[in-house]
Order: structure tokens, then C-alpha cells, then sequence
């Protein structure tokens, strides 16, 4: 038996700037400790194929798969619709192939925070079609079975690890500012009247003009990712998906606030493995953990940072600081997927029972 994970194939670049393609590279690094192979796929080429020659091409990524294999699709596979529900579709019916969907993101929620129907929705189906599901947290989970119709069994990973190609630095500078990695379209600044500064790295094109005027705001624009724990020194890291005004410019992930309920963010794996304390919203999946394990502070709103940040002394913060190093260890020696990826497999090779 061989243990396969799919592997996005793109160009180098695509990791400087993409969470997505960095979560699907990071997950085929890690699992290669259990000896699970890539089955990489190019994803130019694809997209780039003609009609009739797509089916050809991903029978051929298949190929290598044989009769009692079990294989990981990372999902979304960043293929475009109608090409990955070919993939899935055809990996599920290989004869005595086991399929488990490692579940990143749910695009449909992402986009659309409605109460409506998503059963029928063609992620939700193919889900219901593997032999398991690896969601990102219980929370997610329990959304999947609820909203989602799921009734494959799922699993539940807590946290999305994070490599970091330099090591970080366990120092931490005792400062009452933030630092917010990531797309700066999700979560509405303009409201912010705190006295800390928010360093904000992503696109400045993202922001209102509102925003870029705004003091208490620092822009330093976007970083190649490889660079942005080095960035990470001093003060918090901020996970936060307010947009209580629901301003327009800040719609185009039309579900994002409501979504953070449910998500692994990719910046909290980023902050921890950096080793940076955190700040996150109190809906966060993953608030409880944060509060229990004193890895940070937990916040109803942007406003609520006065407050809580400046209650704390350098005696906390450094406490903090040092019960992070653990978790940084951990994420950044992929503790998560390993443990999630054992327990998959003992469960797929016990039949699925």
C-alpha cells in the first residue's frame, strides 16, 4: 500500500504571494515524514489544456496509483471547478482506492454568508463521496455535518502548521503595537480609534481611503512571505475579520466575517510559528485555545485592543512569549498534520470502520 497527497505544481513565485498554494505545499513537506508521497499535478498545464486532452493529462497524474492506495486531496486543489470535480471524481472511482478530501477552506462559505441551502452544493457532494474528510477544527466540523449535509466521516486537525525556511527568533520586543498579515479587503480598519499601532502587510490597494489616511494605521505594504517572520519581532499578531458595516469595499469576500467563526487563518499558523503572541476575535475557533494555553488575548472587536493590550505588562507578555515558543516548535515541525495524517490513515486502512 502507498500513501499519496495531491501537490499543487506552480511556479515558485506563487509561493511568495498565495496562503493557499503555501498550506498545499507545506502539508505535502510535513507528511513526508509518515513516507506519504506527492502526486503532483501542474496546474499552468492543465488550466492551459485543451478540452479533450484534460482527461488524458489527469489520468496520467493518476497513474502512478494502484489498487489498495490511499490518497489525500488537498482541497481545494486550486484547479478550476469543473477540472477538480474531474480529478475527485475520477480518484473516487479508481477500484479499491480510498479517498480523504484534506480540507483547507470552504469556497462556497467563504463568498456567501447566507442561511441558504448548501447541501447540493458541488464541494458538499464531493465530500459526501470520499471515505473521510480531514476538517481544519472542531468548529468546522461541526458546521460541515450542520450546514453542509456531511455525512462522511471527518476528523478534526486543530491547527494548520507553518514552515519557516529560517528559524525565528524566540526574542520578542515588549510592545503595545500589531502586526496584520494577509488580504486587507476582509476586515474593515476604518472603525479602528485605538491608540496602538496596526502594522498592516498586504496589498495597500485593498484598503479604503479612509484607511490609508488613517494614523493609527502603519502600511508597509506586501512582503514575500519567506520575509514576514522575520517582520514578527515585537507586540502581537492580529486575526480579526470585523466588517460590522459591511462597507462594499470590503465585500468581495462577501461570507469572511462570518466565516472566521469556522477557519484555520492562515496568519494565526504564521504568527505562532514565529512565535509572535496573538490577538483574536472571540468567535475564533480557536479563542479557547488561545485563552487556555496563554498564547494571547481575545477581543469582541477592533476597539476592545485599548483595553486589552493596555492592560498587559512585559511580565505577561513574556509569559506569553514563551508559551508560544512551544506551539512554534510544534507548527513549525508539523506536529498537526502528522498527527492528523496518522489518524486518517490507521482509520483508512482499518476498512474506514
Amino acid at each position: 500500500m502507498t500513501v499519496w497527497i495531491t501537490k499543487a505544481d506552480v511556479p515558485e513565485n506563487y509561493y511568495t504571494i498565495s496562503s493557499g498554494y503555501i498550506a498545499n505545499r507545506d502539508m505535502a513537506y510535513f507528511s513526508s515524514d509518515l513516507g506519504v508521497k506527492p502526486l503532483k499535478y501542474n496546474t499552468n498545464c492543465i488550466r492551459n489544456a485543451s478540452k479533450v486532452s484534460i482527461e488524458g493529462i489527469i489520468e496520467n497524474v493518476l497513474s502512478p496509483i494502484s489498487p489498495g492506495d490511499i490518497v489525500f486531496v488537498q482541497f481545494p486543489t486550486w484547479l478550476d471547478y469543473g477540472i477538480e470535480s474531474l480529478l475527485i471524481k475520477k480518484l473516487i472511482a479508481l477500484s479499491d482506492v480510498k479517498v480523504s478530501l484534506v480540507l483547507w477552506d470552504v469556497i462556497a462559505w467563504l463568498f456567501d454568508d447566507s442561511d441558504r441551502d448548501f447541501t447540493g452544493d458541488n464541494e458538499f457532494q464531493l465530500m459526501n463521496q470520499c471515505q473521510l474528510v480531514i476538517s481544519p477544527n472542531e468548529k468546522m466540523t461541526d458546521r460541515l455535518v450542520k450546514d453542509g449535509g456531511i455525512k462522511t466521516k471527518i476528523i478534526s486537525m486543530g491547527l494548520s502548521d507553518y514552515y519557516c525556511e529560517v528559524p525565528p527568533s524566540f526574542k520578542k520586543q515588549f510592545k503595545k503595537e500589531l502586526t496584520f498579515v494577509g488580504s486587507l479587503n476582509k476586515t474593515d480598519f476604518s472603525n479602528y480609534d485605538g491608540r496602538f499601532l496596526i502594522n498592516l502587510i498586504g496589498n495597500p490597494n485593498d484598503l479604503t481611503e479612509e484607511e490609508r489616511n488613517q494614523s493609527n494605521l502603519n502600511i508597509m505594504g506586501e512582503l514575500n512571505n519567506s520575509d514576514i517572520p522575520g517582520q514578527l519581532n515585537a507586540g502581537f499578531g492580529l486575526v480579526s475579520y470585523h466588517n460590522s458595516n459591511k462597507r462594499v469595499e470590503k465585500s468581495y469576500f462577501g461570507g469572511a466575517e462570518r466565516y472566521g467563526q469556522f477557519n484555520n487563518p492562515f496568519k494565526l499558523s504564521l504568527y505562532l510559528a514565529s512565535g509572535l503572541p496573538v490577538i483574536v476575535d472571540r468567535y475564533s475557533p480557536h479563542a479557547e485555545r488561545i485563552k487556555k494555553d496563554g498564547l494571547g488575548l481575545v477581543i469582541n472587536e477592533l476597539n476592545d485592543i485599548n483595553e486589552v493590550v493596555g492592560s498587559i505588562d512585559e511580565s505577561q507578555y513574556n509569559r506569553m512569549v514563551e508559551n508560544v515558543w512551544n506551539y512554534s516548535l510544534k507548527l513549525r515541525s508539523g506536529f498537526f498534520s502528522n498527527n492528523i495524517l496518522r489518524k486518517a490513515i490507521l482509520y483508512l486502512s482499518d476498512g474506514g470502520d
